[in-house]
């Protein structure tokens, strides 16, 4: 499905074929894609319905080449058809001390750690305080959170585009990381959520990188801060996400009221 959908979007004009007014294909015929990639149509077509046991290297990078794919489409092409020996993943889903002293030491920049499936495994109190559903959630899912929060809506000025942009990363990052536990969670929110079916029907993927995220605060008005994403090297697949003010906004001073009140809710 990936290589067809990555088929279909290119044009014949992309890669030096003539237009014809006659085509009835969306996009580029497996005979063209076969010529650019050197290899047998009936060897694409066995990729294309899922009838082909194993593939190369090389017939990977010729189609990588051929469909004009990113560094991140790419990689994700070679886990699907599990070219690369599979990264290892850390079982369980709990925090440890080290991640705990490290998302409190990031204060007061809200900051989480997520685990392979994306489950929230611990955060600081400025995090609670930018969302206060986490005070509430149990076993918090970034995708869950982010997609059956009724608030968030309203809150994330971007919602619609957020999850375009989380479903590319986690496709990609299913992809690299696979999970029983990731997939079923993919599978449930295509069933129950048509934003996040739509978007992962597309079967696009993108990396994580650091952009502008904005948010509608109930009583502080607009908060604008830069987002960021590491890599936890000990913890395949695990991430710590962390939220600074831009400082070319009044968000700092807006989010230091905002944290302000939320101690004071807390009894802090």
């Amino acid at each position: 499905e990936f290589l067809r959908t990555r088929r279909e979007r290119l044009r014949p004009a992309d890669v030096g074929f003539p237009a014809s007014s006659g085509r009835r294909t969306t996009g580029l015929r497996r005979e063209e894609v076969a010529v650019l990639a050197n290899i047998g149509v009936s060897w694409l077509t066995r990729l294309e319905q899922g009838r082909a046991n194993r593939v190369s290297g090389e017939v990977l990078d010729g189609l990588a080449s051929a469909l004009r794919l990113s560094r991140s489409e790419r990689a994700h092409l070679f886990g699907l058809a599990d070219v690369h020996p599979p990264t290892p993943t850390v079982d369980g889903q709990s925090a440890d001390p080290a991640q705990r002293t490290l998302v409190d030491g990031l204060e007061p920049n809200p900051a989480y750690v997520l685990a392979h499936a994306w489950n929230l495994v611990c955060w600081n109190d400025a995090e609670t305080a930018l969302f206060p559903v986490l005070g509430r959630a149990m076993d918090p899912n970034l995708l869950r959170l982010t997609l059956e929060t009724p608030e968030l809506r309203s809150f994330m000025t971007d919602w619609a585009d957020e999850i375009e942009r989380l479903a590319r990363q986690f496709r990609l990052h299913l992809g690299q990381y696979p999970s029983d536990e990731a997939a079923a969670l993919a599978e449930d929110l295509r069933r129950d959520h048509p934003e996040f079916a739509s978007a992962w029907a597309g079967h696009d993927v993108a990396a994580f990188s650091p952009q502008i995220r904005r948010f509608a605060h109930p009583s502080e008005g607009d908060l604008v801060f830069d987002h960021h994403r590491l890599f936890l090297p000990d913890h395949p697949g695990w991430s710590a996400v962390i939220y600074t003010a831009s400082g070319r906004t009044p968000t700092a001073e807006r989010f230091a009221r905002i944290r302000s009140t939320h101690a004071t809710l807390r009894g802090g």
